[in-house]
This record gives structure tokens, C-alpha cells and sequence, in this order.
């Protein structure tokens, strides 16, 4: 069926994403990969500005599927982040994804902590606070009341 084969796609999108983190010696995926080389050699551009992309479809896909790999995939993440990111007064971009050694950046993006941050803690929540079938999420990951859904306002 039409919905099989959509999911199929996005599960295997989900998986890419998530070997664009695993392959990398931080477990942390690069802004970009060129010529489908995991390993970056044709990667000219190696940094991770803190982008939600990942951890968001992630979400989505443990919301579909109930598959605890993607809450896996986001805590693996997370504790990457933990370990790679941190910094004294919050979190910094990586300047290579292959070698921390090369620094940081001084740099968190609003959106690391609106979406990137929001979707990690969504997918270790098991309380699952929001109803997908109630909510949608702005491109900020802010939750809007579907009109008509039978939420409480």
C-alpha cells in the first residue's frame, strides 16, 4: 500500500540520518555530506551548528511506530551532545564533527534549545504529552491545537 511504502521511505530516512551521527567519531552528524561519503572526504564543511532536524524526524518516527530504537538513537545523541557541546553557559556548535580537537564555535542557535533540545526530551518522555492527533507543530516545534480536535482549551 501507498501508506507501507511512505513508511518504509521514512524509516530508512530516519536510519541515514542516524548513521550520519553513528559514523562520525563524536556521534554527532555534520551540517551536510557531499557525494554520499559517511566518512566526509568530499565534505568541505565539517561543523554541527546544533540543528533539530535528526532528533525531530526521530520523534515523529517513534511516534508512528512506537519503536524504541529512535529513543535510543536521541539518547545516544543527547549524551553526545552532553560530552561534545557543553560548555559553561550552555551548548557551542562543533567546528568538525571528525575531530573535536579542532574546537568549538561560540555559537548556540535559538533554535537548539526551541527544537533540538524540545524533540531529545519529547522522545525520552513517556508521558507522551502531545496527542499528535490533537497537535501539530509550528517550524519552531511550538504545539498548535488542531481547530475541531476535541482538545481541552
Amino acid at each position: 500500500s501507498r501508506k507501507a511504502r511512505h513508511l518504509k521511505l521514512a524509516e530508512e530516512l530516519a536510519y541515514t540520518c542516524y548513521q550520519m551521527y553513528e559514523q562520525q567519531p563524536t556521534g554527532i552528524g555534520p551540517e551536510r555530506v557531499k557525494s554520499q561519503r559517511m566518512d566526509l572526504s568530499k565534505t568541505d564543511t565539517r561543523e554541527y551548528i546544533l540543528r533539530p532536524e535528526a532528533a525531530e524526524g526521530w520523534w515523529y518516527m517513534y511516534e508512528l511506530t512506537r519503536d524504541d530504537k529512535y529513543r535510543e538513537w536521541g539518547w545516544k545523541t543527547f549524551l553526545n551532545f552532553e560530552k561534545h557541546l557543553k560548555v559553561a553557559h550552555g551548548y557551542a556548535s562543533l567546528r568538525d564533527v571528525r575531530d573535536p580537537k579542532r574546537g568549538k564555535m561560540d555559537r548556540m542557535e535559538s533554535f537548539f534549545l526551541a527544537e533540538t533540545m524540545k524533540y531529545l526530551y519529547l522522545l525520552q518522555d513517556p508521558t507522551r504529552p502531545l496527542d499528535l492527533e490533537k497537535y501539530v507543530l509550528n517550524t519552531e516545534a511550538h504545539p498548535l491545537l488542531i481547530f475541531g480536535s476535541g482538545a481541552a482549551h
